[in-house]
């Protein structure tokens, strides 16, 4: 099971446009963050969570050829506004890619990408898209995938956990039934917007507790703005947890 994480930044990504900060002019390619969205390959299936604005130079830098599927946390730009590029997977693949997001998510998918899901036919100027509820666990082509529902702000939103690798991103909160989803990880990828209190974002602090409490072997800290230093951070976090940086890799193995 190959898990890699294509980008860790915020909706803003890292650097900013404009911003002549420490983190946002270091020469750390560690700082240099495109927007948030997860690669996983399991069972000979290629799985994205969230097609993130920066998805077209994130394939293109991973060798990402074909997409089996999509699975969405949440309707948000930074997660959803690379959607278009999905119908270069259709081109290559001559294949239709089902997605999968709550109600929420797939409603307003339907809604901001309308041209999408019109009906009208077109000679290849949209993606191929089919649209999946997500209420329970589910089974993809032998995969069994996990929904999680965690807080964002007052969004309910969704995390993914397969096998023993859990995504969570875009996290205030997690409910108490959603804590007992995530027992026993190998590896935990959790949202640490950055150091001040944000309303719909852990920051570090909380994310460093959330931590402790689900008690992965690994976790690593993801979606950071540019007020994160990579190597300040990590110098700071405990033994089994680790700043996000795009392209980081895992190989674990399969559930």
């Amino acid at each position: 099971m190959k898990v890699i994480i294509l980008g860790c930044a915020t909706s803003t990504g890292v650097p900013i446009i404009g911003c002549n900060c420490p983190v946002c002019t270091s020469d750390n390619p560690k700082n240099e963050r495109t927007r948030c969205s997860l690669f996983i390959r399991l069972g000979g299936k290629n799985i994205l969570i969230d097609s993130s604005t920066d998805l077209r130079f994130q394939a293109l830098e991973h060798n990402i050829t074909r997409l089996d599927a999509v699975l969405y946390t949440h309707s948000h730009a930074d997660h959803t506004h690379g959607i278009d590029d999905l119908r270069t997977f259709n081109f290559v693949n001559n294949m239709v890619i089902p997605c999968y997001g709550n109600l929420r998510t797939i409603t307003n998918l339907k809604k901001n990408f309308g041209y999408i899901f019109d009906g009208v036919s077109s000679a290849g100027g949209k993606p191929k898209l089919e649209l999946n509820v997500v209420e329970r666990e589910f089974d993809f082509e032998g995969i069994k995938i996990v929904p999680i529902e965690i807080n964002h702000a007052r969004w309910m939103i969704l995390g993914y956990r397969i096998g023993n690798v859990a995504y969570l991103t875009d996290c205030s909160g997690i409910p108490d039934g959603s804590l007992e989803k995530l027992k026993g990880l190998e590896l935990l990828i959790l949202s640490a917007l950055r150091y001040r209190e944000h309303p719909a974002h852990f920051n570090v602090d909380q994310a460093v507790e959330m931590t402790q409490r689900i008690n992965p072997k690994l976790a690593v800290f993801t979606h950071m703005g540019h007020e994160i230093d990579y190597d300040t951070l990590l110098s700071e976090l405990p033994d089994n947890i680790v700043p996000a940086y795009d392209g980081m890799e895992f190989e674990l193995d399969e559930p």
